[in-house]
């Protein structure tokens, strides 16, 4: 689901990436939100994309503290069963 403007505008900088006085996502705008469990999905697939201003693992992290219970390269829930079996 799109996020309007006005939504948008209105998210606190504690539900972005980045805030508004980091150098990603142009002046004075705030980057990647992560308000919803799909938008944090969605961060990390643009972060994870060439030539974006973000780096993977920043997102990476803010993703792993606000949703323990997304996967990403590294990091695996606790209970998945992400280990190798023998």
């Amino acid at each position: 689901m799109a996020i309007s403007a006005s939504r948008r505008a209105a998210l606190k900088s504690g539900q972005y990436v980045y805030g508004p006085k980091s150098p990603v996502g142009g002046k004075g705008r705030k980057a990647y939100p992560i308000d919803t469990k799909a938008r944090a999905r969605n961060a990390l697939s643009r972060a994870a994309q060439k030539g974006t201003g973000g780096s993977y693992a920043k997102v990476e992290r803010a993703v792993n503290r606000k949703y323990p219970s997304i996967a990403t390269r590294h990091h695996t829930p606790s209970g998945r069963g992400g280990g190798r079996r023998r």
